[in-house]
């Protein structure tokens, strides 16, 4: 990353903004031989599992059982054995403060030299638990000073969840890291508490000293120490800003969900969390219409068992009682797949292990009984795939005493378009995923920076989600509802609305606003421009197309 005087630039984690002094949580321990054992070792890393026990148990009885869980792993690797066992054996050393801090180290150092990105992210939970034991070795009667000043933008090396969490509440406005990416379980955490977090930022950073002056803008990924009068404003007047922008979308929330033209449409909210299902809930989603169940799931080196899936399920299903709720099966495909898997893996490859499919549907089906259930099937190429799905779940059903909840599928590839007529026959509903849709009629990979939201304007892709929505009308399924990003974005939007769709299901953060639009479109004038737009070449000419015909004032 870049540095230029006292800017820096890096990677927005966690959007926002704040402006603050600094205060650096990993300072290096002071210079000095400190005399400890294998005991006083042993009764550190004891003490940090279980201060992060705590802190996990806070988070719990907050309703925050997602960050709760991210705070357990760290719990969990301060009774690491082996860990615990290597450090030990440092305190031996002449200078055993060093020497322990090189033994866990070492231990992140092999997470951090394997090649799965998830992975490494743990590396970064280990050197997080070994900056606390070396603190309570180095600092028996907590000598660390604390924050400065009301208000303090946290700077380390490496940010771990329990980080920020044991300091909300407390004057944690911002934080700032040197390692780090977006899939980090402080980012994570950052996100659903709605702090902003920058990372991949210049070490040199970690020289300011406490109580520096420090803007934090996670939108631009900027991070500016000593900031100017004139950027501090530029910041503080954008913050209230968007915080007034958000205050009349969110007025919105409670008036009814029907378009200008008097036509109803469903909000939904795309979720994997508990922490999402609150904030959907609070934004006035209907429910969810897509539980993406294989995030917790990335970096597993076996399929998922039953027990498994309860402990990730069981929060999200609990905060969701009774709302309407669709859950979609193991997704392990495109930018998605497990170490334990090979590409291209997706739906066949949870077909053919009847046995992981079984123990995923067992515990949507026992643990879906307060909620208004549904089961989809990604990725489906062919009817026939459907029917296993629905074995199972009729079996699942019959042992927990249930009524068997609706099987669909997820329509978002061209076989499945092409097949239809045949699917609405075997199945209860259908959604379509308009990103994997789009990349597949495109030609373009998922994680192809050319892939953007906008390009499910292209003719071809818009002729597609009409032939679907036309079939499931046609066959008397549900009202169909849009899964993909192309649910919020205003160029789309607009188009999926005149292709007949009246239910979608966006992002949690995207909820106000799209209820915003919808408001606004008037269905009537949004199927002639549809129809207008499949005349043309490609998707730059719909989206002139839209610009110049739909007009929607945003707050």
């Amino acid at each position: 990353m870049t540095a230029v005087a006292h800017r820096w630039t890096g990677q927005g984690v966690a959007p926002g903004a704040a402006v603050a002094g600094s205060w650096r949580a990993d300072r290096p321990i002071p210079a000095g031989t400190v005399h400890i054992g294998p005991n006083e070792v042993e009764a550190a890393f004891a003490a940090v599992a279980a201060e992060l026990e705590q802190a996990a148990e806070r988070q719990r009885q907050q309703g925050r059982s997602a960050a709760a869980d991210i705070v357990e792993v760290g719990a969990l690797i301060a009774a690491d054995p082996d860990l615990v066992d290597s450090a030990k054996q440092a305190a031996g050393a002449e200078q055993p403060l060093p020497a322990v801090r090189d033994a866990v180290e070492s231990y992140a150092t092999v997470l951090d030299s394997l090649p799965d990105e998830a992975l490494s992210q743990r590396a970064a939970d280990v050197r997080q638990v070994g900056r606390r034991v070396l603190e309570r070795l180095a600092y028996p009667d907590g000598g660390r000073d604390a924050p400065a000043g009301d208000r303090f933008v946290l700077i380390a090396t490496d940010i771990g969840p329990a980080d920020l969490i044991d300091h909300l509440g407390g004057g944690l406005v911002g934080a700032v890291a040197v390692r780090g990416g977006a899939n980090s379980h402080a980012a994570i955490v950052a996100r659903s508490v709605g702090l902003p977090l920058v990372t991949g930022i210049d070490p040199e950073v970690l020289d300011l000293p406490d109580a520096t002056d420090l803007l934090v803008d996670a939108d631009a990924g900027t991070v500016v120490a000593e900031p100017s009068a004139t950027e501090v404003a530029r910041t503080e007047a954008a913050s209230a800003h968007e915080l007034e922008r958000r205050g009349r979308l969110a007025a919105e929330r409670g008036l009814p969900h029907v378009t200008a033209d008097g036509q109803p449409f469903g909000l939904y909210a795309n979720v994997a969390s508990d922490v999402e299902v609150r904030l959907a809930l609070e934004s006035g989603a209907i429910g969810s219409g897509l539980v993406r169940t294989e995030l917790g799931f990335l970096e597993a080196d076996r399929w998922p068992g039953e027990a498994d899936h309860r402990r990730t399920l069981a929060p999200l299903l609990a905060e969701a009682h009774g709302r309407p709720v669709t859950v979609r099966l193991l997704d392990f495909a495109n930018d998605k797949i497990p170490p334990f898997l090979s590409p291209p893996a997706g739906l066949p490859s949870l077909l053919a292990n009847p046995a992981a499919l079984t123990a995923q549907i067992r515990a949507i089906v026992d643990l879906g009984r307060g909620v208004g259930l549904r089961i989809m099937v990604p990725m489906v190429t062919s009817p026939d795939q459907v029917a296993p799905v629905r074995a199972i779940v009729n079996a699942a059903s019959v042992t927990f005493g249930v009524p068997a909840p609706p099987v669909g599928a997820m329509v978002e590839t061209i076989a499945a378009v092409r097949d239809i007529d045949a699917l609405c026959q075997v199945v209860d509903f259908v959604s379509i995923g308009s990103n994997d849709l789009t990349s597949e009629v495109l030609d373009l990979d998922r994680i192809d920076p050319r892939a953007r939201t906008e390009l499910a304007a292209h003719p071809r892709v818009l002729s597609l989600i009409g032939r679907v929505v036309a079939a499931s009308n046609a066959a008397g399924l549900p009202p169909l509802t849009v899964c993909g990003d192309a649910g919020s974005h205003p160029t789309t939007l607009p188009l999926l609305l005149g292709a007949g769709v009246r239910s979608v299901s966006v992002a949690v953060a995207r909820i106000d606003e799209t209820r915003w639009r919808l408001r606004r479109l008037d269905a009537a004038e949004c199927r002639t421009l549809f129809t207008d737009a499949l005349r043309l070449g490609g998707a730059g000419e719909v989206a002139a197309l839209v610009e110049e015909r739909i007009e929607v004032a945003m707050p």
